[in-house]
């Protein structure tokens, strides 16, 4: 029997879908309620900051599943070349079930914010940092540098991020594989430095 959720969390999660699919820009109050099956005024019952509130919410609660999943991931022991397959293939089933009509929230919402929109701002990067946190930890754990590490982990995140848009913009599971091979020959130079 599937556990009830509340009306807040029927809100965030249609926030990260529709925000997922759409951006920030191109989802109305009237569309996150609407997905939500949620009584008109409740939006701003549960969140008095409105649109950019529910936003922030969407944009942690999206981070900190995917940094769970990395940390997971990591903790279990793989290899770092088996991480880096794992991810990307994730990335690239997730792309395709989602029809490619869909990115990470986080890039669809990054790409279209400005500093007029801090707790945004604050919620992309935060998930970011915690994201390359997590992939640094696991090539440190493979036998690479810190300083190494931390250049491994970033250009991880932006491989991620650029895949799952350019999936979406060629309809295609390709730019994962190709993300996965760049990422593994980077990984190999590094531990080898």
């Amino acid at each position: 029997m599937a556990k009830p959720t509340s009306a807040r969390e029927d809100l965030i999660q249609s926030a990260v879908e529709l925000f997922r699919a759409r951006g920030y820009e191109g989802v109305g109050v009237a569309d996150l309620l609407a997905h939500a099956g949620a009584p008109r005024g409740s939006l701003y019952f549960h969140f008095p900051g409105g649109k950019e509130e529910i936003g922030a919410e969407a944009l942690a609660r999206a981070g900190a599943s995917v940094t769970e999943r990395l940390r997971a991931l990591r903790e279990s022991g793989v290899s770092l070349e088996s991480f880096i397959d794992i991810v990307f293939k994730t990335t690239a089933r997730e792309s395709k079930e989602r029809g490619y009509q869909a990115s990470c929230p986080l890039a669809a919402i990054a790409t279209e914010t400005s500093k007029d929109n801090p707790s945004l701002c604050c919620a992309i990067s935060g998930a970011l940092t915690d994201w390359e946190r997590e992939i640094a930890l696991a090539a440190v754990v493979a036998g690479m540098n810190k300083k190494n590490s931390e250049l491994f982990a970033s250009a991880f995140v932006t491989a991620m991020e650029g895949a799952l848009v350019v999936s979406k913009a060629q309809r295609s599971p390709a730019p994962h594989v190709n993300a996965a091979h760049a990422m593994r020959a980077l990984g190999a130079s590094l531990l080898a430095s």
